[in-house]
């Protein structure tokens, strides 16, 4: 399943609900589908957002490590590229902190 997050502050993002889940948790937000945060919320959503994301750069730092170090044992992963989630939540941030400029409430599906 997609989630898409809409705001007029910006243009629509699509994220895989397994992502989408874990943004809106790390935003203080249940995980109703389809949501919205009013105007007023955005400011709190998106600083719970980055403090989340900030505690979980470090246990990501440390899988990565870890990761270099099995491999540097002779075992290798699957080959999968990882991408974090910290990463994939750059669009998000950007689009809560335009909204929150505008003054524009942020809704997803």
């Amino acid at each position: 399943m997609i989630v898409t997050f809409k705001s007029k502050a910006s243009g629509d993002l699509i994220y895989f609900k397994e992502v989408a889940l874990k943004l809106l948790k790390l935003m203080g937000r249940d995980e109703k589908i389809p949501s919205a945060l009013f105007t007023e919320d955005v400011a709190t959503a998106l600083a719970q957002l980055q403090q989340g994301l900030a505690a979980m750069a470090e246990t990501e730092r440390e899988k990565v490590a870890q990761t270099e170090d099995a491999a540097g044992n002779g075992q290798s992963g699957a080959g999968k590229a990882y991408v974090s989630l910290n990463v994939r939540a750059l669009p998000l941030v950007e689009m809560l902190q335009k909204a929150q400029k505008k003054q524009c409430p942020v809704q997803w599906e």
